[in-house]
C-alpha cells in the first residue's frame, strides 16, 4: 500500500474533484469520495472529513490525497459531507511529514493507514463540547470505610455492585458514569441504580465547566543549570554537534543509574529551544511523568504534557498549544511521539528499553522505532537514554548505526550500591513455607528504619497470593473464562483473574477432592505489605500497584508523600522500579528476583536483568549510601548474577550469543500472528491452513525464514475466546514484509479476530 498521491499546491486545489480518504477501519486501502462544489478548495490533504461509509451516514476520515480522476463511476461515488480542517483556520491536522510517517506505520505494522493516523491524534481533539454541561454523577451515601466493608458483604449476591462500592470508596470526588466505569471496570448502570435503591449511593447531577484553559500551575523560579561533570559534558558535546548540524542521527546515552542523564537532556534541550525548535521527551510510565515534569518545569516555561491521565479538556488544550508552536518542550508517554510540533529539533526517549513503549492494540507500534523514523523525516537527532539498553539498540551501537556515549560514574562519584544475593532455598523455615522477607533483608530494613531512612521493596506481582492449590490432588483455581490461574486478593476477600477481571470467592476446601488443606501459594505486593506491617507495626507503609493507583492523581500523591518522608517503606510493582530519585532510600529489596525468568518468552532473561538493574539503582543516591538485596531461588542465573555485579556488558554479550545461535531478534525480525475466537475447531482449521501457506511462501522465497506453529498461545483462552498463534522468524525486515504481503487471507473465520504483531515484545 505504498501509494504516492499527488500533492497539488494551494492554487490547484479548486480543480480537484476527488479525494482519497483513509478510514479508521481494518481495511488496507483508501476510498475515493466526490468533493461537492461548495467544499472545493476546502478539503485539504492531511485534513479531517466526515464521509458516509456502509450503513453509517457519517464517519470520520483523513484526506490522504486529491485526485483529478477516479476509477469509480460518478453515479456510484459518494460525496464528502463535511470537512473539519480548512484553509481559514489552522489548516490540516497532519502535515506532509506526519502523513509520510502514517504511511510508513501502515506498511511496517501491517495495519490500515486510517488506523495509524487515528493513533496519532487524541480523540479529545475531535470533540467540540459546550462550555457547560450537566452530567450524572454517583455519590456515596455512607462513609468510605462503610462502603469498603459493604462491598465485601454484597459480593456473593452481586460482584458488579461490590466493585462499584469498592471503587467509590477510593475516589476523592463523585464520579460520572464514565469515570466510574474506568475505575471499577464495570459498565452496568443497572448495578448503580440497584445500589441507589438500597440507599448506598445517590445519583445526582453536576455541572461541568468545559474549558480549554489549563490549570494554573505555580511556576517555580527558573533554576540555574549546574556545571556538568566531564562525562556529562562529553555527552552534551556529542549531542550538541548533531543539533548544530540539524542532522538526523541516533545517540545511545548509556549511563548507569544516577549518572545525571536527565541533566544532559535539560541542557541539550536548552540549546534546541535557543535555536527556535522544539523537543519531545518520552517517558515510559505515567508514574514517572510528575517527577519528569517538575524537572523540566524548573527550566522551561513553555512546557506541554501529554499522557492518558489528563482530562479530555487538558489533552485538547495541550495538543492545540503544541500545534501552534506555543510549547518549547513536550513531555509525555508513548502517544506523545505524535505531538504536532511544527519544528522538531530533538527527540529524547528516556528508558528506551521499556516494554511500555510498545502499543498493545492496533496499530501495534513501538514508540522508539516510530520516533526514530519521525526524527529522520524531520532531520532531527534522537537521544536514547538508559542504564540497560535494549539488545536491539546495543547491537546497533556496536555496528555503528548508533553513536554510543557511556556515563559509567554516578554524580559525585558515589559508588554503585553493593548487591547481596540471598538464596531463598536456605531460608526454608522447616514448616514447608519459606519466609516472604529473608533474614538479611529484614536486618537491612531494621537498620534503615532505625536511622530514619527509607526502604523500597519491589515485587512484580500484585495481589496477595498468585495461586491457590490443593496439595492432595493438585487442583488449582483457574478462571472459568480464561486458561489462567486466579490471584487471591486478601483485602477484598476474592480471587481475581488479571486478564478478564472476573472475581469470585476463594474456596475453603478443594472443589475436586474435598481436601481441607487448600494452600494459598506465592507472594504478591499485598502480602508483602501485610508482612511489613506485621514486622514493623509502627512504620508507615505505602503500596503502588494497579490495585491502589486507581485515581487520576494517585501516582503523584503517593510519590510526593514518600518523597516528603510520609512513609518509611514503599512496596510496589515495576512502576517503582525506574526513574525514582529519593536520596533517603538506603535499602532496596527485590522479593522474588527470578519471577519474570519463568515467563515463556525468549526475552524473559533480558527483562529480568533490566528490572533488577533498574530497581537496584533506586538506592545509594544520597550521602548515606545504600544496599540492595536480591531474594531468589535461582542465585546462579546469568541475568541475576550480572545484575548483582552491575555488569551490563557481561550480560549483553552472553545473551546476544544465545540470540545469534537461535536467530532471535536482534539477529533478524519476527512477526506473531494470533487468531482468537469462540469456535476452536474453526480457528484450528484456519491456523493450520495459514501455517501451511506461510511455509510454502518461505520455501519459495528461500531466504532463511522459519515458521513456528501454529500452537496454542501460552494463555490459550481469554474471555471464552481460544487463542492460537504462529511465529515467523525472518532474516530482515524486507523479507518479513514480503512474506506478509504474500499471504492471501489474514481475516480469519467469521466471528474471529486475527492479530498481526510485527516485532512483538510479548509471546504470552
Amino acid at each position: 500500500m505504498k501509494t504516492n498521491f499527488p500533492m497539488p499546491d494551494a492554487a490547484g486545489m479548486h480543480s480537484y474533484p476527488y479525494a482519497s480518504v483513509a478510514l479508521n477501519r481494518p481495511l488496507r486501502r483508501y476510498f475515493d469520495y466526490y468533493i461537492p462544489e461548495n467544499l472545493r478548495g476546502r478539503v485539504l490533504v492531511g485534513g479531517r472529513v466526515h464521509v458516509p461509509f456502509g450503513h453509517q451516514k457519517s464517519l470520520l476520515g483523513y484526506c490522504v490525497g486529491l485526485k483529478k480522476e477516479t476509477g469509480v463511476p460518478r453515479n456510484k461515488i459518494r460525496a464528502i459531507k463535511k470537512t473539519l480542517d480548512t484553509p481559514d483556520d489552522a489548516g490540516p491536522v497532519f502535515d506532509r511529514k506526519m502523513l509520510r510517517l502514517g504511511r510508513w506505520m501502515a506498511d511496517y505494522y501491517h495495519c490500515a493507514m486510517g488506523e495509524a493516523l487515528a493513533a496519532a491524534i487524541p480523540s479529545a481533539v475531535h470533540i467540540h463540547k459546550k462550555k457547560r454541561r450537566r452530567v450524572q454523577c454517583i455519590e456515596l451515601r455512607i462513609s468510605k470505610e462503610a462502603a469498603w466493608e459493604m462491598s465485601k458483604k454484597i459480593f456473593d449476591d452481586s460482584p458488579p455492585q461490590s466493585k462499584i462500592l469498592r471503587a467509590l470508596s477510593q475516589m476523592d470526588a463523585p464520579p460520572s458514569f464514565r469515570e466510574l466505569k474506568s475505575a471499577a471496570g464495570v459498565a452496568s448502570r443497572s448495578s448503580v441504580h440497584s445500589l441507589s435503591k438500597k440507599g448506598l449511593v445517590a445519583i445526582g447531577k453536576k455541572t461541568l465547566e468545559i474549558t480549554d484553559d489549563l490549570e494554573e500551575v505555580v511556576q517555580p523560579p527558573l533554576e540555574t543549570p549546574p556545571k556538568l561533570t566531564p562525562q556529562q559534558q562529553h555527552a552534551f558535546d556529542v549531542i550538541s554537534r548533531r543539533i548544530d548540524a540539524q542532522k538526523f542521527g541516533v545517540v545511545l546515552l548509556h549511563g548507569v543509574t544516577s549518572s545525571g542523564k536527565t541533566e544532559v537532556y535539560l541542557q541539550v534541550i536548552k540549546e534546541v529551544v535557543a535555536r527556535g525548535r522544539q523537543a519531545i521527551v518520552l517517558v515510559p510510565e505515567i508514574s514517572l511523568t510528575p517527577q519528569t515534569v517538575r524537572h523540566f518545569r524548573s527550566r522551561f516555561r513553555k512546557l506541554a504534557v501529554l499522557h492518558s491521565r489528563l482530562t479530555e479538556s487538558q489533552r485538547r488544550r495541550y495538543w492545540h498549544q503544541i500545534r501552534a508552536g506555543e510549547a518549547d518542550v513536550v513531555v509525555g508517554a508513548r502517544s506523545a511521539i505524535f505531538a504536532p510540533t511544527p519544528h522538531l529539533g530533538l527527540l529524547v526517549i528516556d528508558e528506551e528499553h521499556e516494554n511500555s513503549f510498545k502499543q498493545d492494540s492496533v496499530p501495534r507500534y513501538h514508540a522508539r522505532d516510530v520516533g526514530i523514523m519521525r526524527a529522520m523525516f524531520d532531520n532531527a537527532p534522537v537521544v536514547l537514554g538508559t542504564a540497560t539498553p535494549s539488545l536491539e539498540s546495543y547491537k546497533n551501537s556496536k555496528e555503528n548505526k548508533y553513536s554510543i556515549v557511556k556515563m559509567n560514574s554516578r554524580i559525585g562519584d558515589r559508588p554503585m550500591p553493593p548487591v547481596e544475593v540471598v538464596d531463598m532455598r536456605e531460608e526454608w523455615s522447616g514448616k514447608g513455607q519459606p519466609s516472604t522477607l529473608s533474614r538479611r533483608l529484614r536486618l537491612c530494613m531494621e537498620k534503615s528504619i532505625e536511622r530514619q531512612e527509607q526502604v523500597i521493596l519491589f515485587l512484580n506481582r500484585r495481589g496477595y497470593s498468585p495461586y491457590i492449590k490443593c496439595p492432595r490432588c493438585g487442583f488449582d483455581v483457574q478462571c472459568s473464562r480464561c486458561e489462567i490461574t486466579m490471584n487471591y486478593h486478601q483485602n477484598i476477600e476474592v480471587v481475581q483473574c488479571h486478564y478478564c477481571g472476573l472475581e469470585k470467592r476463594p474456596p475453603t476446601r478443594c472443589p475436586e477432592c474435598g481436601g481441607e488443606n487448600i494452600r494459598f501459594g506465592g507472594v504478591g505486593t499485598e502480602k508483602v505489605e501485610k508482612e511489613v506491617n506485621r514486622l514493623f507495626p509502627d512504620v508507615a507503609v505505602l503500596r503502588m500497584d494497579s490495585d491502589t493507583m486507581k485515581t487520576r492523581d494517585a501516582h503523584e500523591k503517593t510519590l510526593e508523600r514518600f518523597g516528603a518522608g510520609g512513609a518509611a517503606v514503599l512496596v510496589g510493582t515495576q512502576m517503582i522500579a525506574k526513574g525514582l530519585d529519593f536520596a533517603g532510600v538506603t535499602t532496596v529489596g527485590v522479593i522474588n528476583a527470578d519471577v519474570s525468568l519463568h515467563m515463556p518468552d525468549f526475552r524473559s532473561r533480558e527483562r529480568t536483568f533490566q528490572l533488577l538493574a533498574q530497581v537496584a539503582g533506586r538506592t545509594g543516591r544520597g550521602a548515606a549510601g545504600g544496599r540492595v538485596v536480591f531474594q531468589t531461588f535461582l542465585p546462579t542465573d546469568p541475568a541475576i548474577r550480572s545484575a548483582a555485579h552491575h555488569n551490563y556488558e557481561e550480560f549483553a554479550e552472553k545473551e546476544l550469543a544465545t540470540r545469534r545461535r537461535l536467530r532471535y531478534p536482534p539477529f533478524g525480525r519476527m512477526v506473531r500472528i494470533i487468531c482468537r475466537g469462540k469456535k476452536l475447531n474453526e480457528i484450528q482449521a484456519y491456523m493450520n491452513k495459514l501455517g501451511q501457506e506461510l511455509r510454502e511462501i518461505t520455501r519459495r522465497q528461500a531466504n532463511g525464514s522459519t515458521v513456528l506453529g501454529p500452537a496454542p498461545a501460552p494463555v490459550a483462552k481469554v474471555k471464552h475466546r481460544h487463542r492460537l498463534h504462529v511465529i515467523v522468524k525472518c532474516p530482515d525486515s524486507s523479507s518479513l514484509h514480503s512474506l506478509l504481503g504474500s499471504v492471501t487471507d489474514l481475516d480469519g473465520p467469521t466471528g474471529s479476530k486475527v492479530i498481526v504483531d510485527v516485532d512483538p515484545l510479548s509471546m504470552v
